[in-house]
This record gives structure tokens, sequence and C-alpha cells, in this order.
């Protein structure tokens, strides 16, 4: 049921997490296209406004450039500086409704018809003029180049500007220079007004623009929010990733200890069970006790107490690499003799399995500070692993060297060996490797683990050099005080 719940509660946060991200991406899509669409009439505008100005130009150097447009230039001059804003705004409008300047009751019939008779010819001036000039002479390229600086400018519009004049078939008409990256994709720009669109003649012609830096000036907006958006949803995902993962490794470990819990409860079943039988034997008068049988009891709950001392301490270093509080009681120690000592008392368990361990002390400096009791343990941990995982008789090799900085102390034995993908995982607490046929090796994956945590009190480094099949070595090293006092400075604690 439990690992259904977590399931479940995987599934549900996994689409919550889609659906906010597909929302968010929807949302910044949306937001861009909003952003593209105000940019394109921007530019929409902007080519509009310079249409209109440059026919207002146009029609200003006709105007100035045809003697009736300069004698209707000079009367509205006139009326400009001699009338006031109201006369001269009710003489515009007489002008406008009945072809004269001034007040059509007070004006003469005579300055009428001269009136008309300017704006007539004004006129088939200005169509003459159209009808004969060639689209080439009508544009002024750096007064054309300026003003779409100008109302791009207006529209807060940058990048470098690519224009050019087309007619109707997209054919080139005019291009002041030659456009990155072509001509082709100038004519085939969107991006395209008409020019002198109040022309009563003549044919159409269109100013073509292109701006380099389309897609830069969009995002240049929406790159601030873009980005805080990727960062919160950077932070939900490494959350939810870190979630997971803590979840899954609690189960983990949650698995590993009722395992533990299960085996340890059978573990102490069996010698207390045979304590117990052995000393009803004992007790048992109908049971001959001949030395020979009260030997074979005593030895049974000699090894049996031992096993129960052993499942004690087990239990012990549980509950130490626990709570992290592993006190070490620093004195100077030799470690041959150290070393020599377990050796000799594990000699009866290696004997048992027609094994042996070998020597080979040749540090020249074997004198470390540590706490005897951890490291006596450490020894012990690794000769009873090495005696565990073998199938075949022990053979056992420990080995020391020196150096400036410390002694290195090496176990070898010839075990089943451990695979490459185990061995960060054997220092692990709870951990055990899978040992395949080998049913006689016990334990609850404790005893490496607290070997390390033994070693790093001390300052120390341990690594294991492992194959299967043919056996493993545990290399430890342990620094001098002086070494170790210089790390301790180093660190700052």
């Amino acid at each position: 049921m439990e690992k259904r719940w977590i399931l479940w509660l995987f599934t549900a946060i996994s689409i919550a997490l889609a659906g906010l991200i597909a929302v968010q991406v929807y949302w910044l899509r949306s937001t861009i296209n909003l952003k593209e669409r105000h940019y394109e009439q921007g530019i929409e505008d902007a080519l509009i406004a310079v249409s209109e100005r440059l026919e207002r130009v146009e029609k200003m150097q006709d105007l100035r450039s045809h003697e009736a447009g300069r004698k209707l230039l000079l009367r509205l001059d006139t009326l400009r500086s001699g009338a006031s804003p109201l006369r001269l705004n009710a003489g515009t409008t007489g002008m406008l409704k009945g072809g004269a300047f001034g007040n059509s009751s007070s004006a003469s019939i005579a300055e009428e018809e001269e009136y008309e008779a300017l704006v007539a010819d004004m006129v088939r001036g200005i169509l003459a003029t159209e009808l004969m000039r060639n689209i080439e002479d009508r544009l002024d390229p750096a007064l054309l180049d300026s003003l779409l600086s100008e109302e791009l400018a207006v529209h807060n519009l940058k990048g470098t500007v690519q224009w050019g004049v087309f007619d109707e078939e997209r054919v080139p008409v005019f291009v002041p220079r030659p456009p990155i990256p072509g001509e082709d994709e100038l004519a085939a720009s969107p991006f395209r007004t008409r020019l002198f669109r109040h022309d009563l003649a003549g044919d159409p012609y269109y100013l073509h623009l292109n701006l380099s830096d389309r897609s830069s000036t969009v995002l240049r907006g929406v790159w601030p929010m873009l980005a805080i958006t990727a960062l919160f949803l950077l932070v939900i995902l490494v959350a939810f990733a870190y979630t997971v993962r803590t979840i899954l490794e609690q189960k983990r470990i949650g698995d590993i200890r009722n395992d533990l819990v299960n085996n340890l409860t059978h573990e102490l079943k069996t010698p207390i069970s045979t304590i117990s039988l052995a000393c009803e034997a004992l007790a048992d008068p109908s049971i001959p006790r001949t030395e020979q049988q009260v030997q074979r009891f005593t030895g049974m709950i000699r090894d049996e107490n031992k096993r129960l001392g052993s499942l004690v301490e087990n239990v012990l270093q549980s509950a130490v690499l626990e709570d992290g509080q592993m006190r070490i009681k620093r004195v100077e120690l030799d470690l041959h003799a150290l070393v020599q000592d377990v050796v000799r008392s594990s000699g009866m368990q290696v004997s048992r399995r027609n094994g042996r361990i070998e020597l080979e002390l040749g540090a020249e400096i074997h004198h470390v500070f540590g706490d005897r009791i951890h490291l006596t343990n450490l020894i012990y941990n690794l000769i009873d692993n090495a005696v565990k995982y073998t199938e075949q008789e022990p053979r056992i090799r420990i080995a020391t060297q020196s150096n400036d900085e410390g002694v290195t102390l090496s176990v070898s034995d010839n075990g089943i060996g451990i695979a490459a993908s185990e061995h960060r995982k054997i220092f692990d607490r709870l951990y055990r490797v899978p040992t395949g046929n080998l049913h006689n090796a016990k334990g609850f994956g404790l005893g490496l683990s607290y070997v390390q945590v033994v070693v790093e009190r001390h300052s120390g480094r341990i690594r294991v050099e492992s194959q299967p099949g043919k056996g493993s070595t545990f290399h430890i090293f342990i620094p001098f005080e002086h070494v170790r006092s210089d790390q301790i400075a180093r660190s700052g604690r």
C-alpha cells in the first residue's frame, strides 16, 4: 500500500509540474507573439509615417518650383502674417469652400477668378510633373534614410536598416546599397508601404524595409521575465528531484532497517536457544554427563556467548554511527604490536578454517597517536570479513609501510572479491554486498561502515582494491601526529 501511495504521489506531482511548465511555456509564447505583433505594428506605422512625410516634402518642393504654387504660398504667408488666427481660419475656410482666400462676400469677382486660375494651373502642373518624372528622380536617398532613422527611433525600433524601392511586381527600382543577406530577401520582406499614395496618376511603387536585429529586439523586452521563469522552474525541478531521491533513499533505508530487525531477531534466537538447550542438558540428571559431553556443552555455551557478544557489539556500533558521537581517546601506540595482539586473538578463528595469517610489517616508523580500542576493533573487523567472505582456506596477509606523512596498513585476503560497481557502496551503513551462493557470510552491513568512521576520526583514508574471484585488499592510511595537526590547522578546525 505504501509503494502504491508513493507512486500515486509521484504521478500527481509530475503531472502538476508538467502542467505548470506547459502553462509557463504557453504564457511565454503568448508574450513573445504579442511583442512580435507590437514590433511589426511599429514598423508598419513607421513606414506609413515616412511615406506621408516624403510625400509632403515633395509637394512643398513642387509648390515652390511652380509659379502658381509660389503665388499660392506667398498669399498664404501674407494671410498668416497679416490676419488674426480667427480671421485666417475663416478666410482659409472660405477659400476651400468658395475658391477664394478671403471672405467671398467681400472679395471681388476678379480676385476669385485669379485664385481659381492659380489653383487650376498648379494642379495641371503637378499632374504633368507626376506623369513625366521617373521614380528615381523623385527619391532622395539621404532624405529617405534620415526619415526612416527618425521614425524608427520614435517607435523604439533598433537595428541595421536595409531598405529599397520596388515596383508592384517586387522588381527593384532603387536600392541604395547591396543588402545583406540579399536583394531577394529584401524584396520578399513583409514590411512595405506604398510611396506617393496620393498620386493621381502613374505606377505604384513600394518602400521595403528589413531590420537585422528583429529577434533580439523582440526578446530584449521579455528576457528578464524569461530568465526569472526559467530560474524558478529550475529550482522547482531540482527540489522535486531532490525530494524524490530523499523519499526513495528513506524508503530504502527503512527496508534495510526492517531486514536488520528481522535478521537480528533470527540471529538472537539461535544462540539463545542453543545456550538454553545446553544448560538444560547439563542440568538434566537423566542425561549421563561424561567429561567429553560436559566439555562439548560448555564449548557450545562459550561459542554462542561469544556470538551473542558479537551481535550486541554490532548493535552498539550501529548506535554509535547513528548519532555520530564516536569519541576518540588518543594515546601513543605501536601499530605493529597492536596488529600482533589482534592476530594472536584471531588465530583460533582462522585456524578453524585451516587458514593462516601472514605478517609483513615493513613500516620503519610505526608509532601513531590513536584510540587503542577502535583501532583494535578495526583490525578485528577486517580479519573477520576476510574469514567470512572466503569460500576456501583463508589466506590473510597484513602488511605495513610508512613514509614522511604516515603509516599504511594493508589487509589482503583470497576471498570472493567485490565488483567495481560495489566499491563505493560497501562503506555505506547497513549495506551488504550480494554474496551469491555463499550462505555462511552473516552480518548486518555495519563492519566496514564502522571501519570507515574510525579511519576518518583518525584523519586517515581508506580505499579498496578488489575483483570478483581474486580477493580484496583494504589500504588504511593513518597520518602521523604532526601531519594531522597541519591538516587541522589548514581546515580551520
